[in-house]
């Protein structure tokens, strides 16, 4: 008579996609950050006041804001996966 032992865990196995999704994310992040960076180096060299310089600053908020959903959404990945 064979008895198996009750799983003692209740939490469910980690969804593979999720923590796919979540280092997907991260990667982006980075790239994010980086081009961040890139973007900010150039505004330093352009002369204030041109419409280059107001395009660049745009595109920087732009930039900011992109990464603050990034953020949200790598806690929503690592409070749905329990990452």
């Amino acid at each position: 008579m064979s008895h198996e032992a009750p799983c003692l865990s209740s939490v469910p196995p980690r969804d593979r996609r999720l923590e796919d999704l979540h280092a997907g994310l991260h990667d982006v992040m980075r790239l994010v950050e980086l081009e961040h960076q890139v973007l900010r180096g150039r505004l330093d060299t352009l002369r204030a006041d041109t419409d280059g310089v107001k395009t660049l600053e745009g595109v920087i908020v732009l930039g900011s804001v992109v990464h603050q959903k990034l953020t949200h959404l790598l806690a929503f990945c690592r409070d749905a996966g329990d990452l």
